[in-house]
């Protein structure tokens, strides 16, 4: 499991809630997109990820598996998921009330909503296939992990490989050590939710 599941629970379950009301309709793949798209930002900016969710390289991209859960039912107390028509698995959140989607939010510091705002509404119009041409270019950490390890996806459109964002921090000490700090904090938080129940 995850940190993003074991300290950041309720912070990533209200982010899925978020963007499933700020883009209706928004299917599970375009969902997965944007988390991750938004744990690269904040990579790219902070040294570290907002929900530090894993990722593995599956064949549409690099995918949060405890997200990719959420048709199975995970966050039910975000977000649910259902078949539309065409058969795709759209993601709603379960408060329907925008406001109270917004107090979830209050979590989040002003800077951290301006990246989620900012990465929210810069794709919200955008569909999964463009979301995964982003992050399948040539130089992103997707295509160089299925390079490194030759995955094919032939046979399966999952794979166990993961897709370390700190790979964004190569060449840049202080963002290699702010990231070992911040890891640090969510394993203390971890362990102290681990107790409080």
């Amino acid at each position: 499991m995850s940190l993003g599941i074991t300290a950041n629970r309720e912070k990533n379950g209200a982010l899925l809630a978020y963007i499933a009301k700020n883009i209706p309709g928004v299917n599970l793949r375009k969902l997965l997109k944007i988390v991750y798209l938004i744990d690269e930002k904040f990579m790219e900016t902070r040294g570290f990820p907002l929900t530090w969710f894993d990722y593995y390289a599956w064949a549409k991209g690099p995918v949060a598996p405890e997200v990719y859960d959420v048709k199975n039912g995970a966050f039910p107390e975000y977000v649910n998921c259902y078949k539309d028509k065409e058969g795709k698995n759209i993601v709603d959140s379960v408060l329907p009330d925008k406001y109270h989607v917004l107090k979830q939010m209050d979590i989040y510091s002003p800077y951290e909503m301006e990246i989620i705002d900012g990465i929210v509404f810069l794709y919200a119009d955008m569909s999964a296939d463009q979301l995964s041409d982003i992050t399948h270019k040539e130089d992103s950490i997707w295509s160089r992990i299925v390079k490194e390890h030759a995955l094919s996806f032939e046979n399966s459109k999952t794979s166990g490989v993961p897709v370390p964002l700190t790979m964004l921090n190569e060449g840049n000490v202080d963002k290699q050590e702010v990231y070992e700090d911040a890891k640090w904090n969510m394993e203390f938080q971890a362990a102290l939710n681990l107790h409080k129940n």
